[in-house]
């Protein structure tokens, strides 16, 4: 449970860095999520047998970590905790795929190529996530996601799905805690008090979800996401988009490592 809180309150964190004032946080989000869509539509696009090729697109990530001064350690922390899922998604791929793929005079499996195949890309996919979190914030996300005409219902289920998990988050902590003090020098909970655990966590949760709520409609709110003014379109903007989506179309089309270590030979 502490291992969950951890990471959802790293993302909360992740999410007040787009706060701070710096060149990319203040690119308009819709830009931000139209390049980021871009990015992992195009990884997505490469064979399972693409390994090398994928190694360009390691520079979009780097540079926005660079540019946004973003610690590299908490994108890492976050990313690390996904690659055991990334790995048992694909580590049957060696067993399965016995094909032989010959580059140059290297011949390898196929099943291994694929699997690193799906490594690089989820890897670079979820780390391409994170940064956007980073560099423009749930909020704003919501916003370009509603200029972007995605149904209202869709952008709120986003929304306040991120919002009551932090909600259900405090709630389950305090009872943990109320547990840990009437149970001093007990590791963990007893089998016998998790469903009524679970039912004071659901009763708990859902009161604080209908005060918030009334929070929400004494402020105004009708049902609808209401995106603000906020940021206006100009030159980052018309730099940002074309230069990061050329690249990444460039870096599709042509395999860069190959074609540099081709001078070589």
């Amino acid at each position: 449970m502490t291992d969950i809180a951890g990471a959802l309150y790293e993302i909360k964190h992740l999410d007040e860095l787009a706060k701070r004032d710096n060149t990319i946080n203040n690119i308009h989000p819709l830009v931000k999520l139209i390049v980021t869509l871009s990015y992992i539509g195009i990884l997505a696009s490469f064979d399972r047998y693409e390994v090398s090729a994928l190694i360009p697109f390691i520079m979009y990530p780097a540079a926005v970590m660079i540019i946004c001064e973003i610690p590299v350690g908490k994108i890492i922390k976050r990313v690390l905790t996904l690659e055991p899922f990334i790995i048992v998604a694909g580590i049957l791929n060696p067993i399965l795929d016995k094909s032989t793929i010959h580059i140059g005079n290297l011949t390898m499996s196929g099943g291994w190529l694929t699997l690193f195949s799906l490594i690089i890309k989820s890897t670079l996919m979820v780390s391409a996530g994170f940064l956007l979190i980073a560099t423009t914030g749930i909020d704003d996300i919501a916003g370009a996601m509603s200029l972007v005409k995605i149904p209202s219902i869709f952008v709120l289920l986003f929304l306040l799905t991120y919002r009551y998990i932090f909600v259900l988050m405090d709630e389950a902590e305090r009872l943990l805690k109320g547990y840990s003090l009437r149970a001093p020098g007990q590791k963990g909970v007893k089998m016998k008090v998790w469903g009524s655990m679970i039912g004071q966590l659901l009763i708990r949760s859902f009161n604080r979800a209908q005060i918030i709520y009334q929070s929400m409609v004494l402020k105004g709110y009708n049902g609808r996401y209401n995106v603000s003014g906020g940021k206006g379109f100009g030159y980052a903007e018309g730099i940002y988009l074309p230069v990061w989506v050329a690249f990444f179309i460039m870096s599709r089309l042509i395999n860069i490592p190959m074609f540099i270590s081709g001078f070589f030979h």
